[in-house]
């Protein structure tokens, strides 16, 4: 009973770390209700199939994950270059919302033409075939294989999305240029002397807010380990690997260097995100772990504030940011408008619409070749989407709800003394092996 209720709490976790993550396109639509751009049409919707053949007007059916605010000047601009397609849009929050409606809509065989590839949803879509293969389309020669097969499977590719957003350790200058630090660190022997300087100083080195204290292991674990084997949480998906076998260095290399040394403050498990960003505002901590979600707030709250970002690093100096793909946009495999949608797909990559996007969303941009600027201290991580440098294991791990859930209560009860931090990717496999029989 434990374990059913923790797989149902952790979707509100999984849900608020990856999407409040996904910066301007979820949070535009996060407390908006179902709507539609399109008023129903019941004269064209009563045959179709010969509306197609007498070139009439085709309805293209949208479940969308983006707000009417994020979509309506697209949809409008593809009707008036195509006047024989129109787009029945709907959207619904995510994103328990929006998974929730998605899977009413699979049972009842009841499939939009085209819908949101997700986390959340990509196992079923693979599983079941419910998207179309779109791998042939031409913007994919312009995107990192790696990144463009994130949302595909075994050589295809079902969801198309052109940003991501990436995170990273975010500091105050201010703060570095008195405790007399030249800049950030390149190592994590580095990273560990800045912490130590800033204790000294002073000052609170680093925190996070309580349902983020994986974050610096995490993020160690891919700057160790993924930039040597990007298949590892792919393996251990298919019992090829354990969490054991590549998780427990990492995290064993944090706690001794920050936790048992006195550099990660257990306030931590005390705070929210708003305190934490109070604090580092008001010069308390000196580092936090962010993305650009959190800019607007710092910006009006302290406009004078000097601070910028950098990824964490491993020993070795190597680096993999934290971030994801933005949620991709699908072909239902059921559709009989197939081509119809696909003219929708490449609309949504013309490289004028995909810098229309990036100033709705604020994300980086992941294609190749499209000239853009971004108005933060986050434009330092613009090579890194376009080469595919950045990482997050919640959207490989098969279970990742309740991956993500079991790691942050590990890490809490390794921060309260309740368990040891060599158990927590025990505990991991544990699960894993459970939800697999």
């Amino acid at each position: 009973m434990k374990r059913i209720i923790a797989l149902l709490l952790s979707v509100l976790l999984i849900a608020t770390m990856l999407i409040g993550c996904n910066g301007g396109a979820a949070e535009t639509g996060s407390t908006e209700q179902d709507t539609s751009t399109t008023e129903s049409n019941e004269a064209e919707d009563t045959d179709t199939t010969e509306n197609v053949a007498s070139g009439d007007v085709v309805t293209l059916s949208l479940l969308s994950w983006n707000t009417e605010a994020v979509m309506g000047g697209y949809i409008e601009a593809f009707e008036a270059e195509h006047p024989n397609i129109r787009i029945d849009f709907q959207f619904v929050p995510p994103v328990q919302q929006y998974i929730e409606r998605f899977n009413v809509l699979v049972a009842s065989g009841q499939m939009p033409d085209m819908f949101y590839t997700a986390a959340e949803n990509m196992t079923d879509i693979v599983e079941r075939g419910l998207a179309v293969d779109i791998s042939d389309m031409e913007v994919f020669s312009r995107i990192d294989p790696h990144t463009a097969a994130t949302w595909g499977y075994d050589g295809a590719i079902y969801g198309f999305a052109p940003d991501a957003w990436i995170a990273g350790i975010m500091y105050n200058e201010e703060i570095f240029r008195d405790a007399g630090i030249d800049g950030p660190p390149t190592t994590w022997a580095e990273f560990i002397e800045i912490c130590e300087v800033l204790q000294d100083f002073g000052v609170i080195p680093y925190l996070d807010q309580a349902d983020h204290v994986h974050n610096i292991p995490q993020n160690l674990y891919q700057s160790m380990m993924i930039s040597v084997d990007p298949t590892i949480d792919s393996r251990i998906n298919n019992g090829e690997a354990t969490f054991v076998e590549y998780y427990t260095e990492p995290f064993t290399i944090w706690y001794e260097d920050m936790v048992a040394a006195g550099l990660y403050n257990q306030m931590a498990l005390g705070l929210n995100h708003d305190q934490l960003i109070n604090m580092f505002v008001n010069g308390e901590v000196a580092m936090i772990h962010s993305g650009p979600w959190n800019v607007s707030t710092i910006e009006e709250m302290n406009p004078e504030l000097e601070y910028s970002v950098f990824g964490l690093p491993a020993p070795n100096g190597a680096n993999i940011m934290t971030g994801a793909v933005n949620v991709g946009l699908s072909i239902s495999s059921s559709s009989p408008y197939q081509e119809e949608a696909r003219l929708f797909l490449e609309f949504m990559t013309r490289d004028e619409n995909v810098l229309e996007w990036h100033e709705l969303t604020g994300n980086m941009i992941i294609i190749e070749g499209i000239d853009y600027t971004v108005d933060s201290v986050f434009g330092v991580f613009r090579e890194d989407a376009v080469e595919g440098n950045f990482y997050l294991p919640q959207i490989v791990w098969r279970y990742s709800a309740a991956i993500y859930r079991e790691l942050l209560i590990g890490i809490q009860d390794v921060l309260t003394g309740a368990d040891s931090i060599e158990n927590v990717p025990v505990r991991l496999d544990e699960l894993q092996d459970e939800l697999s029989r």
